[in-house]
């Protein structure tokens, strides 16, 4: 729910709307007490998206002024929907 109403940096629309992110994309672990490992795998709206690495620093930034717990964050690009994946 956290990430779901970020707005894309070039359209009216929010992520969640875009399909940037959906709910299979969030997985989480626990890997300690009371800590977590929060992994999310985004999708550009365009393979050759330009603002990627902001959507991502967005996410980044709202999980972190938001999770009430101790976390980890890993934040990829979904395998195969960027041209840059090779870079």
């Amino acid at each position: 729910d956290i990430i779901r109403t970020i707005r894309d940096p070039e359209k009216p629309n929010t992520l969640e709307e875009l399909e940037v992110v959906t709910e299979s994309c969030v997985e989480v672990q626990e890997i300690g007490e009371d800590e977590y490992l929060v992994i999310i795998r985004f999708t550009p709206t365009v393979p050759h998206c330009s603002l990627a690495t902001l959507i991502g620093l967005c996410l980044r930034i709202k999980l972190q002024r938001c999770l009430p717990f101790r976390h980890k964050l890993e934040i990829y690009i979904s395998e195969g929907t960027h041209s840059t994946e090779e870079d």
